[in-house]
């Protein structure tokens, strides 16, 4: 009875084994499935656009023509899709921008572009050139932006549901469009905030920054600390606020830098663009 009851109990053991070897197996397959399908998608790349920004000063009523691009850097085909889209600076002075449909913005330029071709495949390392025209209203003024995307299909995956879906990248062109004749190209420093360096705390300089203006303006600028007798102690470069019209944004500049218990002088150049500046000095007590 005993012998029968171990006789048993090792070919469940075994069945359990095959079972469970059987398991890992599948497993194993699953997993180099799922590898193989993600590889597309590791190894994919997006293509190249000779110009991501263009900058143009138009007449108003002037038609302007001219071209965009574009590489394969791949070793395969690419369905390319070009299209147009508005673009606008996402609050926070950053550079960071948010995207939306074409003519849905208040400067958007979208509608006075036109372009050839829609769609295209780009061959293995080989290159399509996109051909843009501009025609300005009669009555614009100021500046007005898009963007032109080309967007690509890169490969395809699986998500947590096990549905094979399709990833696209894409690139874009910006335009940059002011009007000759009509740009006002202004701003307001509302305020400069110091908070001195102290102890590991580097000293930080805050530029809240209105633009007044109807165009983009991305104020930069320089600053420097000098002590009583004008010695220059420390410079650097203020950092970038990116705003639209309209739009009042913070930038925050940081100086790692000593000065000794006394009295200096911050002076501040803020750089408008196109030789517009304005400076401001400001106090600086170290205590």
């Amino acid at each position: 009875m005993n012998s029968q009851k171990n006789r048993e109990s090792r070919s469940k053991a075994n069945l359990n084994g095959g079972v469970n070897l059987k398991k890992l197996f599948i497993l194993l397959v699953i997993g180099f499935l799922f590898v193989v399908a993600a590889q597309p998608l590791a190894q994919a790349a997006t293509i190249r656009i000779s110009t991501p920004k263009i900058e143009l000063e138009l007449e108003p009523g002037e038609t302007y023509s001219g071209d965009i691009i574009a590489e394969n850097p791949t070793e395969e085909p690419l369905k390319a899709k070009v299209y147009l889209e508005d673009w606008v600076y996402v609050p926070g002075g950053n550079g960071e921008k948010r995207f939306a449909p074409a003519g849905t913005t208040a400067q958007s330029a979208s509608s006075w572009i036109t372009f050839t071709p829609s769609q295209e495949t780009i061959p293995a390392y080989g290159r399509i050139t996109a051909r843009y025209t501009i025609k300005v209203p009669q009555d614009a003024k100021g500046g007005f932006y898009s963007v032109m995307f080309f967007e690509t299909i890169l490969g395809s995956g699986i998500d947590t549901e096990g549905v094979n879906v399709l990833v696209a990248g894409r690139i874009g062109a910006l335009f940059f469009i002011h009007i000759k004749g009509t740009v006002e190209r202004q701003g307001d420093i509302q305020s400069v905030d110091v908070n001195p360096p102290s102890g590991n705390k580097p000293m930080e300089i805050t530029t809240t920054f209105k633009n007044t203006g109807n165009i983009d303006v991305n104020l930069g600028g320089k600053f420097l600390i000098m002590d009583a007798e004008g010695k220059i102690l420390g410079r650097g470069d203020l950092a970038r606020i990116y705003t639209f019209p309209g739009a009042t944004e913070s930038g925050k500049t940081q100086w790692v830098g000593r000065l000794s218990k006394g009295s200096y002088q911050l002076l501040l150049t803020y750089d408008l663009g196109k030789g517009t500046t304005v400076v401001k000095e400001q106090p600086l007590v170290i205590s």
